[in-house]
């Protein structure tokens, strides 16, 4: 049986954070390796923002992970 499953924006930015913490970038690194802005970086990882499709291939590929690893869809609502 899977775990409580949270908001999809909680579940990407706890993830996210983790994942960035991991590879020792801050967050503007995390925003020039994956092309935005740190504003809206920050704003994903603050769980403001829910970012299109190519977006969180942008990221995953900028964090060398599988788009599961950022959002397991098991652990969304």
């Amino acid at each position: 049986m899977f775990g409580q499953r949270m908001p999809v924006e909680y579940v990407l930015a706890t993830n996210l954070k983790k994942l960035r913490e991991k590879a020792r970038l801050t967050q503007e690194n995390m925003a020039t390796h994956a092309g935005l802005t740190v504003r809206t970086y920050r704003d994903i990882e603050e769980e403001r923002y829910i970012p299109a499709l190519n977006v969180l291939v942008r990221l995953a590929r900028a964090l060398g992970c599988s788009l599961d690893d950022l959002l397991p869809l098991d652990e969304v609502e």
